[in-house]
């Protein structure tokens, strides 16, 4: 299991906020015997420094690159093809092996930006996918469902990236909608969920109320599971503690 274990930057929020770079944790994950480490986007303020460095470090230590881009496929109902090219041309730079997005302004009948999408799409070398993020327009089933099944019709080679804690912020279940996605899911993202004053919060695996491993056990087996949760001030001790539950999961 723990060759399938991801480290989302965003366990070291603390170190970033107080101004240390995505490449510089690469060193603390791969002591802890993980190997993939995946990519915030938005963190990234110097591209053309900050991505050779992250090639090197991820050289250096035997690491595999996933990318996390907070940003839409289609707006107003049309694929935002200019920033699509320039993500994946960051990508590949990076040597990434996936990508995720959230999907946007999707309208299930505009069948022809679904084929643009296929068109950019074909002959890379990544997996790409779209998450359920925490918004009415792109973290509902439905809207996932209409989506990938549109993609399966027409051959758009677009997965899913199965966020466990996410479906708390549109008020949909976890373990009910992993059935609905499960033949779609390349990519978990895990964390757990608590409430206060009725807004959710991400929190550590077993501080909350998401029963993350029921849905552990009705996705795919053998896929990348990301980390994906702030774990403080002091983020190792943490982030050993999920890979131990996760590992006594499988």
């Amino acid at each position: 299991m723990i060759e399938n274990i991801v480290v989302n930057t965003i366990v070291f929020e603390d170190l970033i906020q107080a101004g240390a770079k995505q490449w510089e944790v690469f060193e603390r994950v791969k002591s802890l015997g993980i190997s993939k480490i995946e990519i915030r986007r938005e963190w990234i303020t110097d591209f053309q420094e900050e991505i050779p460095k992250m090639v090197l470090e991820a050289e250096k230590y035997k690491m595999e690159l996933l990318y996390s881009i907070p940003a839409t496929l289609f707006i107003e109902k049309r694929l935002a093809v200019d920033k699509l090219l320039e993500y994946l041309d960051e990508a590949q730079r990076m040597g990434i092996k996936m990508i995720k997005f959230t999907i946007g302004d999707f309208e299930a009948v505009n069948i022809e930006e679904v084929l643009r999408l296929k068109g950019i799409l074909q002959n890379k070398q990544m997996v790409v996918t779209v998450e359920n993020d925490q918004t009415m327009e792109s973290g509902k089933v439905e809207g996932l469902t209409s989506f990938l099944d549109c993609c399966k019709e027409y051959d758009v080679p677009v997965y899913c990236t199965y966020d466990v804690g996410n479906w708390c912020w549109v008020n949909e279940d976890a373990v009910d909608n992993a059935p609905q996605l499960a033949e779609y899911v390349k990519y978990i993202h895990l964390k757990d969920v608590s409430y206060e004053n009725d807004k959710p919060i991400a929190q550590c695996l077993d501080n909350g109320q998401v029963d993350w491993r029921a849905v552990l056990k009705i996705l795919p087996p053998n896929i990348p599971v990301g980390i994906e949760y702030p774990c403080g001030a002091e983020p190792l001790a943490m982030l050993q503690d999920a890979i131990e539950k996760l590992v006594a999961a499988h």
